[in-house]
């Protein structure tokens, strides 16, 4: 199915067309992308825009509108009235959600006034952010009654189709004004960039439409889908990403593989690492550019005179590892694989002679609230350890306490690094 996008270009590749044809596209359909204007910016700021001429906006979707069945509109940045209206005019009869663009995230100016894409409202389903419908209606949003208030004037005084008023500015609730009828979205605090949540939440409203949801389904499901774009934000562009799905599902996968093939490698010279297996078990992770982290489900542990896997390789396998590679990575980014042992100190010997860069905690010394505080250990010693050390430990290790285990953790760049150090580790160590 195809959704025709009608949107500006950010040159810094955060919003407009490129998020609106990443989104369609990450949702399985086909983008129509329609350029109104061109703008001149990076993710810092708005330097300017040009307009295109009405005249070619318009031949852009009428060519478009003789080849393909469109099952949804998504309106974007404008620019002008006279653009507006063409669009307008173009776009009549189809299902569309208009993302009536004011401004940048930096608070430039992207139309020429507010006037000129009121038009646009009458029938569409519009996507207003708290600014956006405090502009269109006059009034001062402050809590979600307000923005009731604000959808229904926006419907019945500009002849909206639907409305829905964004939270996002206000208090993560989204409210839906629909036939009459009021929908409430709670949302939930997602860390990461914000640039494009509006493009992108009305491209995925448009898709979600297109595929035939009703009205309220695809908000809910437009707001789910913005809000790991958000998680899973792009660092460059300082901007969501909607292909976070894709791409997470292919992080995951590489991930997967290549700690697989770490453990095949670990069993190979299992006679040797047997007696440095923990007590608990010697367990292996990884993370991916998305910070999750896999591991061997039930941990590596001795079996006869080698080693053996309990289980596969999951996602989530282990708490411990997890947070220890987590919290080195808030440190060192570069970070991505990690490996426990049994302390003795034979090994810490051999790492110290291979040149490892060494660190430890002594949980003795582990402050009463972080005792008491739950799951709390393992970050204070990772970051005990790393500011010991001055450097990117490559070897981190603590002596036990009452009921708990010695341990040595090896950490890498990725999971070869990690076999590496621990083959260069044990093919010496004393036993």
């Amino acid at each position: 199915m195809a959704v025709l996008i009608v949107a500006g270009l950010d040159t810094g590749g955060g919003a407009g067309l490129k998020a609106d044809i990443e989104t369609v596209s990450a949702l399985g359909e086909h983008p129509l992308p329609i350029l109104t204007a061109v703008t001149y910016q990076n993710p810092s700021e708005v330097r300017g825009y040009y307009s295109l001429p009405p005249e070619a906006v318009k031949e852009e979707i009428r060519t478009v509108k003789e080849s393909f069945e469109i099952k949804a509109v998504k309106i974007g940045m404008l620019g002008s009235r006279e653009i507006a209206e063409a669009v307008r005019e173009e776009t009549a009869g189809f299902l569309r959600v208009f993302d009536p663009v004011l401004s940048s995230s930096t608070g430039s100016r992207l139309v020429d006034d507010v006037e000129s894409i009121k038009t646009v409202v009458e029938g569409s389903i519009i996507t207003p952010n708290v600014p956006e419908a405090e502009a269109l209606t006059g009034i001062e949003i402050r809590s979600v009654e307000d923005m009731r208030d604000a959808a229904r004037r926006i419907a019945e005084g500009l002849g909206a189709e639907a409305v829905v008023v964004k939270g996002g500015h206000l208090n993560l609730t989204d409210v839906l004004y629909w036939r009459g009828e009021f929908y409430e979205f709670p949302g939930e605090r997602a860390e990461g960039f914000t640039h494009g949540t509006g493009c992108a939440f009305s491209s995925a409203l448009a898709t979600f439409l297109a595929k035939g949801f009703e009205l309220p389904k695809a908000v809910e499901s437009a707001k789910r889908f913005v809000e790991n774009s958000i998680r899973f934000s792009k660092a460059e562009a300082k901007a969501v990403n909607p292909l976070w799905e894709l791409e997470r599902d292919s992080h995951r996968w590489r991930a997967k593989r290549e700690l697989e093939k770490a453990v095949e490698e670990l069993v190979v010279f299992g006679e040797r690492l047997n007696p440095h297996v923990a007590e608990v078990g010697t367990n292996f992770a990884l993370v991916t550019p998305f910070g999750e982290v896999f591991a061997v489900k039930g941990r590596i542990v001795r079996y006869g005179k080698t080693v053996k896997p309990v289980g596969p390789v999951e996602l989530d396998a282990s708490d411990h590892l997890r947070r220890a590679l987590l919290k080195m990575r808030e440190f060192y980014p570069e970070v991505r694989a990690v490996l426990n042992l049994r302390y003795s100190e034979e090994l810490i010997e051999k790492a110290e002679e291979l040149g490892l860069v060494v660190s430890f905690y002594d949980r003795r010394e582990e402050p009463e609230e972080v005792k008491r505080a739950e799951r709390g250990t393992m970050e204070w010693g990772i970051e005990t350890a790393v500011r010991r050390a001055g450097e990117r430990p490559d070897v981190v290790y603590h002596l036990g306490d009452w009921g708990k285990e010695p341990m040595v953790l090896i950490f890498g760049r990725d999971a070869r690094e990690v076999v590496e150090r621990v083959r260069a580790l044990v093919s010496s160590a004393l036993r």
